[in-house]
């Protein structure tokens, strides 16, 4: 039997479960998965994949939270997963188990979750990572005097930015970088484009949780004491989940799109050639599916005594410089 604690980590992410049949075909965006399971019968193919990942399939279910329980484990090991199951069981939450050669995974509802890890720990279970925050706590602002929640305010900082800032991580290692980027309002998403290799390639893995920053500076604003001088700003922060386009129409629509943003004199067919099934061959179109989003502003009266841009000096004080 097995008695000894055991040591389970959260995974990032949401996934979701898919009947397809027996002879389907894998999706792509599936292979490139940080993790996803793959259980072929005569009857079903089952998935268990990153919930932002298409998948047609007979019958699909999202929503859930993935365990892992640190192994190597033993074969000769019993009791395991009972122990386990047996813990949430008692807190009331419902189990989908995963075994693979080296360990297994528990996924539980995401609702569920801190229960889950609650039950575990009072079992005695180590359990690292948190839960994910919820959209709630995502958009929450500590000086809520400049919090923006205004969708048609969002929406017209993201058409007049020049460029915004994603940021992912995978395992312990963030990544950000800057890019060029258009708001889809009909979609709900954020289309950018890049290389097809480089750490941004790599780094954004289907389903991957992301962040994206989109901010401009506007007056500085002096003060008699250094510490009370300050600046107007607004920004925006963009929270969902970013995956390659694979959909050939989709990607070069995007990519339209892009261009229609940055270039907006300029007309297909007129100026330019349209967006071609060869451009996609080296260049890379990747979706941030919103799931939530705020704005934070501060803005001050026009005639704030000294505001200024940055650059722009006051006249009579560029010659301290």
């Amino acid at each position: 039997m097995m008695n000894d604690m055991l040591t389970l980590t959260v995974l990032e992410g949401e996934f979701a479960i898919h009947q397809l049949p027996p002879d389907a075909a894998i999706p792509p965006d599936v292979l490139r998965a940080d993790f996803f399971a793959l259980t072929r019968t005569a009857d079903e193919l089952s998935l268990v994949c990153p919930a932002g990942i298409p998948v047609p399939g007979v019958r699909s279910e999202g929503g859930w939270a993935a365990l892992k329980v640190e192994g190597p484990l033993d074969f000769a090991l019993t009791g395991v997963l009972a122990g386990l199951s047996g813990a949430l069981a008692a807190a009331g939450v419902s189990v989908f188990a995963i075994s693979t050669f080296d360990t297994d995974y528990l996924l539980v509802r995401v609702e569920r979750l801190p229960d889950a890890v609650r039950a575990l720990r009072e079992a005695g279970h180590t359990v690292d990572g948190q839960p994910p925050l919820s959209s709630a706590s995502l958009t929450d602002i500590r000086r809520r005097d400049r919090a923006i929640h205004d969708d048609d305010w969002i929406i017209a900082l993201l058409a007049r930015a020049e460029y915004g800032v994603l940021a992912t991580c995978a395992g312990s290692q963030p990544f950000s970088v800057a890019r060029n980027f258009v708001y889809d309002q009909e979609r709900h998403c954020i289309y950018l484009h890049g290389a097809r290799k480089g750490r941004t390639y790599e780094m954004v893995h289907p389903g991957r949780q992301a962040s994206f920053n989109v901010s401009e500076m506007g007056r500085l604003l002096p003060a008699d004491e250094a510490g009370e001088m300050s600046v107007e700003y607004g920004g925006v922060v963009v929270f969902g989940r970013v995956h390659l386009v694979e959909d050939p129409e989709e990607a070069k629509a995007a990519l339209q799109t892009l261009v229609e943003k940055y270039f907006p004199h300029l007309q297909a067919g007129r100026d330019y050639s349209p967006v071609r099934d060869v451009d996609l061959k080296i260049t890379a179109v990747l979706r941030l599916d919103v799931k939530a989003w705020s704005g934070k502003q501060k803005k001050v009266a026009e005639d704030f005594p000294g505001a200024f841009r940055f650059g722009e000096y006051p006249q009579g004080q560029k010659e301290h410089l």
